[in-house]
């Protein structure tokens, strides 16, 4: 059998079941578990499953922007006060969309003044609020999905800028690879802010390192910054510490 008709009956048993395990797999289809592994090693790769520990997941589908605004409240809130705290007075920063770029910019302080551009409707709104704060929006088509616009016009009004800081929402990070994003549009936004940035900075979920995300955006460098949630594997954070990207730890919450 070929291994692109093995990774075919993969996704479709991982679209049935939502998982598939390496031994079973290797029994049925009569090859190594070696070569199971390569083969959800790529399947992650381009996307299409989530591997864990002996087998793999099914990638969820993205939920709209809506439904994950309640969602990790208080973690969101923790990554929003140390980001905040970054953003340069008198600069230029792009502040992505996302549930945790939108409690970065209610975390912003009173007497921060910068200019901020968004894609995002709700980032821009909560912003006005902020008499120090110059807004800018990219314009175009909002996707609801994502709440925010990720098309041509979108990426057309970023062609001439030169942000100081990149406040970027994060689809999956890779500790070898990189930032990497879920779809073609987004990323082809995400990218361009990117590259035009002096610097990067994301928060950064225990869910969303090694989840199978496409699109490579960045490799970690000096230039980035991930806030890490407590949980992430120490392993994983040694590995981007080593390739130049500087992490800030997020304290452990203390029991009351």
């Amino acid at each position: 059998m070929l291994t692109r008709e093995r990774q075919s009956i993969i996704r479709s048993r991982l679209d049935l079941a939502g998982k598939v395990v390496a031994a079973e797999l290797s029994a049925e289809f009569g090859v190594s578990e070696d070569t199971i592994r390569r083969d959800l090693r790529e399947m992650a790769a381009a996307g299409l499953c989530e591997r864990v520990y002996g087998g793999a997941l099914k990638v969820p589908a993205l939920r709209p922007y809506g439904e994950r605004l309640g969602e990790n409240r208080a973690l969101k809130a923790r990554f929003a006060q140390v980001i905040a705290d970054r953003l340069p007075d008198g600069g230029l920063v792009f502040i992505d969309s996302g549930s945790t770029n939108l409690a970065v910019a209610e975390a912003v302080p009173a007497d921060r003044q910068f200019a901020v551009v968004t894609n995002a409707p709700a980032i821009a709104a909560t912003l006005m609020l902020r008499e120090n704060v110059e807004v800018i929006m990219t314009g175009g088509r909002v996707d609801r999905d994502l709440g925010a616009a990720v098309d041509a016009t979108a990426l057309a009004a970023i062609e001439n800028l030169r942000p100081d800081l990149f406040v970027m929402g994060t689809c999956g990070i890779d500790p070898v690879r990189g930032v990497f994003a879920d779809r073609w549009d987004e990323y082809l936004l995400k990218r361009a802010v990117a590259d035009r940035s002096a610097r990067l900075i994301a928060a950064v979920e225990r869910s969303k390192v090694g989840n199978g995300a496409p699109y490579h955006i960045a490799d970690f460098s000096p230039a980035i910054t991930l806030v890490a949630e407590p949980a992430i594997d120490e392993t994983d954070i040694k590995t981007i510490e080593a390739a130049g990207a500087e992490i800030v730890r997020l304290e452990e919450e203390v029991s009351k």
